[in-house]
C-alpha cells in the first residue's frame, strides 16, 4: 500500500471525464473518495464501482457547488470517515459551444458558467483548504527517502483549469471563467501554503470527455472518422486529444507527496498544442 492509503479526497465532477477518472487513479492508491456531482445517477454508480474495484470506502454526495451552506455541508460529511480531509481535486467545470461566437452568448450563460467554473472552484478551495488548515501535518513520504526533515503538510488541492485559462482562442464565457480560476489558485496558494496546504492547477488540452462531445459534437467524440480527422488534433504535436486518465494521472501527482514543494503551480498536460505550433 502506498503512503496515502487510508486518506480521504474530495473529488467535484466525479460522476464523469475527468473527475471521475481522478476518482478510481485516487482510489487505485488506497484513497477514499467523496464523490460530488449533481448527476446522482452516474454520480452513484462511480462511488460503487470505487468500492468494489478497489476495495476503498466510497460515497456519493449530490451537490450544488455553487451553493456555499452546500460545500461546506458536503466537506463536512467528507471528515465523518477519519476527521481529516487529505486531499481535493476540483474537476468540476462547464463550456459552451467551441464554434460559439461571443454575440450568441447570453447573460445567463456567461453567468451560469462563472458560477460553476469560478465561484464554484472558489467556494470548494475555500472551505477545502479551511478544513485542511485545522488538521494536523503528517509527514511526507518519498521514495527513496530524503536525508532531510522535509515538513509535513496538512492537505493539498489540486484546480482543474484549462488552457483556456491561457489563451484568448474563443470560448467567450469559459476561456473567461477559466483566467478567473487561475487566480482563484494563485490566491490560494498565497492564502494557505503557510500553513502547509498547497494548491495547484492542471490546464488540460483537448481531452475527450463529455463536455468535449457536447461542446465539439461528433469532433471530441471518442473512435469516430470526425474525431480521427479533426483539425484540432492536427494542430496538437502528438497528432491527438487526450483520454481522462491522462489527465487523472497529473491530478494524482499534485496531490501526492512527490510534488510536495510545489504550491501555485500552473501545470500545462495538452500533447504539444498551447506553446507549439
Amino acid at each position: 500500500m502506498t503512503a496515502a492509503a487510508g486518506r480521504v479526497a474530495f473529488v467535484t465532477g466525479a460522476a464523469g471525464g475527468i473527475g471521475k477518472a481522478t476518482a478510481h487513479k485516487l482510489a487505485s492508491r488506497g484513497i477514499s473518495v467523496v464523490v460530488v456531482d449533481m448527476n446522482e445517477r452516474d454520480g452513484t454508480r462511480v462511488a460503487s464501482d470505487l468500492t468494489k474495484r478497489w476495495h476503498v470506502r466510497s460515497r456519493f454526495l449530490k451537490v450544488d457547488i455553487t451553493q456555499e451552506q452546500a460545500v461546506k455541508d458536503a466537506i463536512a460529511a467528507a471528515t465523518e470517515w477519519t476527521g481529516r480531509l487529505d486531499y481535493a481535486a476540483n474537476c468540476a467545470g462547464i463550456c459552451e459551444s467551441i464554434w460559439a461566437e461571443e454575440e450568441s452568448i447570453t447573460t445567463e450563460l456567461f453567468e451560469k458558467t462563472h458560477a460553476i467554473n469560478t465561484l464554484g472552484l472558489w467556494l470548494c478551495q475555500k472551505h477545502q483548504a479551511l478544513q485542511m488548515r485545522k488538521q494536523e501535518p503528517l509527514p511526507i513520504s518519498l521514495n527513496p527517502p530524503s536525508p532531510h526533515a522535509i515538513p509535513g503538510q496538512r492537505g493539498a488541492i489540486a484546480n482543474v483549469v484549462s488552457i483556456s485559462g491561457l489563451q484568448a482562442a474563443g470560448l467567450a464565457a469559459y476561456t473567461a471563467s477559466k483566467y478567473a480560476a487561475i487566480g482563484v489558485t494563485k490566491n490560494g496558494a498565497k492564502f494557505y501554503g503557510p500553513d502547509g496546504v498547497r494548491v495547484n492547477a492542471l490546464c488540460p488540452g483537448w481531452t475527450l470527455t463529455t463536455m468535449i462531445e457536447h461542446s465539439m459534437g461528433k469532433e471530441g467524440t471518442i473512435g469516430t472518422k470526425e474525431n480521427q480527422e479533426s483539425p484540432v488534433s492536427k494542430q496538437i504535436a502528438l497528432r491527438r486529444m487526450a483520454f481522462p486518465e491522462e489527465q487523472a494521472s497529473v491530478l494524482s501527482f499534485l496531490l501526492s507527496d512527490e510534488s510536495s514543494y510545489m504550491n501555485g503551480s500552473i501545470v500545462v498536460n495538452d500533447g504539444g498544442f498551447h506553446d507549439i505550433r
